[in-house]
């Protein structure tokens, strides 16, 4: 098994797919930076996420009354500069759910790129079992995962210090923190993913159903809790949700509800992708 997660680094460093999610990666990061504000790319959400809203808000008129929205990036990175400081690194790593359409690209190389290649039957014909096979990649995509977060993190921090001082940054202690923190959230993002690729296979269908299931799964768990009339408490433990409260302070009872929440979707897609694999016919 663990000649097979050397054999996939080796792949994946060779692709073209993984340079791709880290660029974008660090785009994104490069226009958070430079904005002096953290982008989401998922659905924006009214429930408490535990920050102070008011530090990060935009002013709707600059000094001289102008628009913001008619400012150029550059004046509005001015404009963001001269507000009282604030953790922008802090922002930031509450929006990174962010990383789930950079996870997409490594489990589509890891797994469906295998199945679409054909590549499978090879492999599972030289002494390897299904068990180990399967294994083998649900902890190469989880490696994978953990080394984007740990590096989106550091390129975050040090950009930010260097391009906007300190004034809007925490300190490295506290990033690393948030960050081991946020572990298992996107240890269960990487884990729905891995479940997709080996339950949908191919290329073109895992894209078709990855890329916008984290939308459509809050657009109907925020449906679900309004026609339910759930309480406020229960959208804590919606993923992105419980991404940006785990950049905070969170208390003890919430994180072990929380972790508890992300180890059942971990086991849950887990086990949907294992008996998929198991059951199907290796062409």
């Amino acid at each position: 098994m663990l000649n097979m997660i050397k054999a996939d680094f080796y792949r994946i460093v060779r692709s073209k797919a993984i340079y791709l999610a880290v660029a974008l990666m660090l785009m994104m990061l490069a226009v958070d930076i430079y904005t002096v504000e953290a982008g989401n790319l998922g659905v924006q959400l009214s429930v408490d996420t535990g920050d102070n809203a008011e530090r990060n808000r935009e002013p709707m008129q600059t000094d001289d009354g102008a628009q913001i929205s008619s400012l150029s990036m550059k004046d509005y990175r001015n404009v963001k500069l001269k507000m009282p400081g604030y953790a922008l690194d802090q922002d930031v790593l509450a929006c990174n759910l962010n990383l789930y359409y950079l996870f997409i690209f490594v489990a589509a190389v890891a797994v469906s790129a295998d199945f679409s290649g054909s590549c499978v039957k090879n492999t599972l014909s030289f002494a390897i079992d299904r068990r180990k096979y399967f294994l083998s990649k649900f902890l190469f995509v989880m490696l994978c995962c953990v080394a984007l977060l740990f590096v989106n993190t550091y390129v975050m921090y040090f950009g930010n210090l260097l391009c906007n001082g300190s004034h809007f940054a925490s300190d490295l202690g506290n990033v690393t923190r948030i960050t081991l923190l946020q572990l298992p959230p996107m240890l269960a993002l990487a884990g729905i993913l891995t479940g997709f690729a080996f339950l949908f296979r191919r290329m073109a269908v895992f894209n078709a159903v990855a890329i916008p299931f984290i939308m459509v799964a809050q657009v109907l768990f925020h449906f679900l809790s309004f026609v339910l009339k759930l309480p406020e408490e229960t959208m804590y433990y919606e993923l992105q949700v419980m991404i940006a409260r785990l950049s905070m302070e969170p208390s003890r009872p919430y994180l072990l509800k929380s972790y508890v929440v992300c180890g059942g979707l971990i086991l849950l897609f887990g086990a949907a992708g294992w008996l998929s694999f198991r059951k199907t016919e290796i062409r």
